[in-house]
């Protein structure tokens, strides 16, 4: 497997409040995450690099000896850095309302664990498909869902930009695990909504798993491709090749 990331200020922002992280631990499993810092909220940064810094500590410092195991540990350990991060606030009251998304991604044996808490994504694919694995935590998902607007409207509607659930704004979160078999797909795509609000899944698809690219080419590709689609945030990716060893 080899990871990329990449992550921009955008065209419109001052401030790049997303993170990415790709760490490893003591016996060579991988973690990669997309924390997006709330825009519009205090401290969106230091909400971000909170989540990052604590996530990518514990991971360096566990082996996990299977994917039970690792599943476990990962839902824990977003619950313990939610709270760690909302007493933080409590004790510390000028960071009183910042938070954060989060989308993490475990590679164990033969088995992906995704684990998402907001609006940043992860999708899966190979070259005849692609699934987008996480559920957005956001106000025109529950229209969507409730069958009041279309997909296509969630896209354009004044409140696309609300999240429901967010890291460090209650005490206690819980987030959406998925698993999924390693062996079914080539790459992994997390991302922040800057970079998946405009562009369509089938353009993403396509971008990814065109041949003849490097992998670092196809995420700039990404990149460059939500700044032509207008997006207007940060925009940020971790971007895997499941098939391929780093050194390839």
């Amino acid at each position: 497997m080899k990871v990329i990331d990449q992550s921009i200020r955008g065209d419109y922002r001052d401030l790049n409040e997303d993170v990415t992280g790709i760490f490893q631990n003591g016996t060579g499993q991988t973690l990669m995450l997309v924390s997006d810092g709330m825009g519009g909220h205090r401290y969106g940064d230091v909400a971000s690099r909170f989540v990052h810094d604590e996530i990518g500590a514990a991971w360096k410092n566990e082996n996990l000896l299977n994917v039970e195991d690792g599943v476990e540990f990962l839902r824990h350990l977003v619950m313990d850095v939610n709270r760690k991060m909302f007493d933080y606030q409590q004790e510390n009251p000028e960071y009183q309302g910042m938070g954060t998304t989060l989308v993490l991604a475990a590679v164990i044996e033969e088995t992906i664990i995704i684990l998402n808490v907001g609006d940043s994504r992860a999708y899966a694919m190979n070259d005849r498909m692609i699934e987008q694995v996480t559920k957005d935590h956001s106000f025109v998902n529950m229209l969507v869902d409730a069958g009041e607007i279309t997909e296509a409207e969630a896209k354009v509607h004044p409140k696309r930009n609300i999240i429901t659930k967010a890291m460090g704004t209650d005490r206690l979160i819980q987030a959406d695990v998925f698993r999924l078999r390693n062996r079914q797909y080539d790459y992994l795509l997390l991302a922040s909504d800057g970079l998946t609000d405009d562009p369509e899944d089938s353009e993403l698809h396509a971008i990814i798993t065109r041949g003849g690219r490097t992998l670092e080419e196809k995420a700039s590709q990404l990149v460059d491709q939500a700044l032509k689609s207008g997006s207007t945030d940060n925009i940020s990716l971790v971007l895997a090749d499941l098939k391929v060893s780093e050194g390839d």
